[in-house]
Order: structure tokens, then C-alpha cells, then sequence
């Protein structure tokens, strides 16, 4: 893993073989889109919408493991399972624990500075 130990560079270019401009794309995208992303997640689980959040959470689940943020990952994957079995109430706590990892994914690829950490990979 990188410095901040919450996302993995290394996992990352290994899913897109070792492309570093795919790699940073792919990273801007996330970083410009997953806010968003998070906050219809969250209006999902506020209203109720097991569906919705199902769907949303699979979504982040996907991203967030292509850019090697397992942990934030994780959780998105928990929360898309309550959901799909209808635990809504356990799908909003792994949100919370789900939001944590993702400040601090956005924290951690806000401050990569690109090839430096990624020597020999």
C-alpha cells in the first residue's frame, strides 16, 4: 500500500497492467464523480430504498476496488448486502463505517502525488 494505507497503487496498476496514465485517469474520475455517488447513496439509505442502495453500493464497491480501497470497498460491499436482504438498519451502519474509509481514500488520493510512490511497480 501507499504511504496513507488506503488505497493500494500497486493493486491498482496490476488491474490495469501496469498503465500509470490509465491509472491516474481513472483515479480523476473517481475523485470527480464518488462524491456524488456517496451522497445519492446516503439519500437512498435515508429514504429507505433497499433497490437504490443495493445498486449504489455496488456501484462504489467496484470503483473503489479498481483503485485498490479495500477497506472502503468492503464496506460498500456490506452495505450492498444488507440491502439486498433488506437490513436497512444494518445497511445505515455500515454506511457510517463506509463514510470514514471513504474521507479517507479521497484524503489519501488527493495527496498522491502520482509515479513517486510507485517506484519499481
Amino acid at each position: 500500500m501507499n504511504g496513507h494505507e488506503r488505497f493500494d497503487r500497486r493493486k491498482a496498476l496490476q488491474w490495469l497492467e501496469g498503465d500509470e496514465r490509465m491509472f491516474v485517469k481513472l483515479k480523476d474520475i473517481f475523485m470527480r464523480n464518488i462524491p456524488s455517488q456517496v451522497e445519492s447513496l446516503k439519500a437512498f439509505l435515508d429514504a429507505g430504498d433497499a433497490g437504490s442502495t443495493e445498486r449504489a453500493a455496488h456501484t462504489i464497491m467496484g470503483s473503489s476496488a479498481m483503485l485498490g480501497a479495500s477497506a472502503m470497498s468492503d464496506e460498500a460491499g456490506k452495505m450492498e448486502l444488507s440491502a439486498i436482504e433488506g437490513e436497512m438498519d444494518s445497511a445505515r451502519l455500515h454506511f457510517s463505517r463506509f463514510f470514514e474509509e471513504y474521507e479517507k481514500v479521497m484524503e489519501a488520493l488527493s495527496a498522491d502525488g502520482g509515479n513517486d510512490e510507485c517506484a519499481g511497480c
